[in-house]
């Protein structure tokens, strides 16, 4: 039985003049012991975010003919062959800050991220830090907490993941880039499936507004408290 085409694509764009979103959607139709199709090509944008008061800018990537055990260049797992999205995340503001991103996943009518192993897979990390991983197919994709605690990210994501301990000044640039992965055991559960990855960087002053004691490590949640806020 030939497979039918599916398709994933990731879109960064603007959530506000401080934000950046990315799009992750895929079509799975049979799982691979249904059947098999070879990957397609590939076709990828880079471009950088401006976190502060410049104007916005989006990159795109686009990955075609997607199946089980299909990856991106950086995942830990599958053929490896697709499209990593890389986006330059740079601070523009005026005065010093923390820079923080939150990540939210939205599915489809049949969910392709549920948070397990077999489901998609989400990898982000920038040249220093890593915000979210997988160890699938042992298990699915994780976050760190505050306290450094490796936990399950949620179907509907995660907010205020620490960029950096050191505070942002003007042109602070950080690289990012998101992988992915469909494992080989995703099978017919998936098919149909579809998610949504939103990735929305935001910035709020360093001065008068120190870390929580909790906040020691860059890529780990770093929530609201102790005098500290986000907005």
């Amino acid at each position: 039985m030939k497979l039918s085409k599916k398709r994933v694509a990731l879109a960064l764009g603007v959530a506000a003049s401080i934000g950046a979103v990315a799009a992750l959607a895929s079509g799975t139709t049979f799982g691979l012991y249904s059947g098999s199709e070879a990957s397609g090509g590939n076709s990828f944008t880079s471009g950088t975010v401006t976190v502060g008061t410049g104007t916005p800018t989006s990159v795109t990537c686009t990955i075609t003919n997607m199946v089980p055990g299909d990856s991106s260049a950086g995942a830990a797992i599958g053929s490896k062959a697709d499209t990593t999205c890389t986006y330059n995340v740079k601070y523009t503001g005026s005065a010093s800050a923390w820079l923080a991103v939150d990540v939210a996943v939205s599915n489809g009518s049949t969910a392709l991220y549920d948070g397990t192993a077999t489901g998609l897979q989400l990898y982000l990390k920038d040249g220093s830090s890593t915000y979210l991983t997988s160890t699938a197919p042992t298990a699915g994709t994780t976050y760190k907490t505050a306290g450094g605690t490796a936990t399950s990210l949620p179907a509907a994501g995660i907010t205020d993941l620490l960029v950096s301990t050191t505070a942002a000044t003007t042109n602070t640039a950080v690289s990012f880039s998101l992988d992915y992965a469909l494992p080989i055991a995703s099978g017919n559960p998936y098919q149909g499936g579809s998610a949504t990855v939103t990735l929305t960087f935001h910035a709020v002053q360093s001065g008068n507004n120190p870390l929580p004691a909790t906040c020691t490590t860059a890529g780990t949640q770093c929530l609201p408290g102790s005098g500290f806020v986000w907005s």
